[in-house]
């Protein structure tokens, strides 16, 4: 066992590249890449860090991958300068990878932390059409900056566990999904951009915590038993699809601006609960239909000054000490229950119309706030 360090720019294959003037045997030796130097795994090179070791990457120092490296069990790869997955390379993560405040990972080929642990103090960048994938059960912890560009692609899935934390940042363009039991969790901020389109399903479970924040500026589908947990700020600019048996709860604080449109169906749920809040603004649409349900509970509150409609066998329940403040009419040809909690229709001339506009009811406030059956 040596610990092999780097005295010039090269090839890792190069016996010249090294001090020991030998290519560095990754089951017995630790590696450093020295600053200043620019390191090529090519693209015939299969590469394993053993267990017990480690490379390092100095600051200034950079590591390029165009063959492969598996980072194994109890290994160790530490960047402190550039490590860049080029394209037709891989590196897969089943140890431990930490890349410290102001280095780069720069993925132009394909990432995977496959049961491993990814720490994230410096900038991770994911190129057009490549990929960054978290599996079984592999944890990931953005402190710094996470950045994914339009095509590219990420999996959570089979456990995998991945948390923006306070202070951290995420941008998603391109195409992530999460599923299979595994976790996003937002402490800091976040954005599905104009490009993206994002999947919650299979048992996946999206959080956005307190102090967290989300933008979604494009589509997010919760789907097939996919969940999401609202207990920051969501806004969606976008547009929000539950189906297939998912639920979404906005609860303890959590706040749901609606600028764009949501629909919640096939069986699927909206709960809003325990001072969580919705809020619909003036060009924004909630709607439910085909057995989708929508549960204003116990202390939350709603207001709705844009679209709200209940149609095709869809569920509207009103909990203990609900309120839902609504600026426009709403049209309803779902089913409606009270638990406690009640609507109150905040302009002079409210109106209930079916799904398709046709006026059930007016309440008037010029006339004491009494309704007027004019069915």
């Amino acid at each position: 066992m040596a610990l092999v360090t780097s005295i010039q720019s090269g090839s890792w294959s190069d016996p010249d590249t090294w001090d020991s003037a030998s290519v560095p045997d990754l089951a017995y030796d630790d590696v450093v890449v020295a600053e200043w130097h620019q390191v090529y795994i090519d693209g015939y090179d299969s590469l394993t860090l053993g267990s017990g070791r480690f490379i390092t990457v100095e600051s200034g120092g950079w590591l390029s991958i165009s063959g492969s490296l598996n980072v194994d069990y109890g290994g160790a790869l530490d960047v402190y300068g550039d490590l860049s997955v080029e394209g037709g390379g891989s590196l897969n993560v089943l140890g431990f990878l930490t890349v410290a405040a102001w280095a780069y990972l720069d993925v132009y080929g394909y990432f995977r932390a496959d049961g491993g642990s990814v720490d994230v103090y410096g900038y991770a960048y994911v190129a057009p059409y490549q990929g960054f994938d978290a599996i079984y059960g592999a944890s990931v912890y953005i402190y710094g900056s996470f950045y994914q560009d339009w095509s590219a692609y990420s999996d959570f899935y089979q456990g995998a566990y991945v948390v923006v934390v306070p202070g951290g940042s995420a941008y998603f363009d391109g195409y992530l999904y999460i599923e299979d039991y595994s976790d996003l969790y937002i402490h800091g901020s976040a954005e599905f951009s104009y490009r993206s389109n994002v999947e919650v399903r299979y048992y996946g479970e999206l959080y956005v915590e307190p102090g967290g924040s989300l933008i979604i500026r494009s589509y997010l589908y919760v789907a097939d038993w996919g969940y999401l947990y609202v207990h920051g700020d969501l806004t969606l600019d976008g547009s929000m699809y539950l189906y297939g048996y998912a639920e979404v709860y906005v609860e303890y604080a959590g706040v749901l601006t609606i600028n764009g449109y949501m629909t919640v169906e096939y069986d699927s749920m909206l709960m809003v609960y325990y001072d969580g809040k919705v809020v619909v603004s003036r060009y924004g649409a909630l709607e439910a239909y085909y057995y989708g349900s929508i549960y204003f509970d116990y202390l939350s509150r709603a207001d709705l000054f844009g679209y709200f409609s209940l149609d095709y066998d869809a569920y509207l329940y009103l909990g203990s000490s609900a309120l839902v403040r609504v600026y426009r009419d709403i049209n309803v040809s779902g089913r409606m229950e009270s638990g406690g909690g009640k609507i109150v229709m905040m302009r002079r001339e409210g109106r209930i119309n079916d799904y398709y506009g046709n006026t059930l009811f007016v309440f008037d406030q010029a006339y004491g706030y009494a309704p007027r059956l004019i069915a």
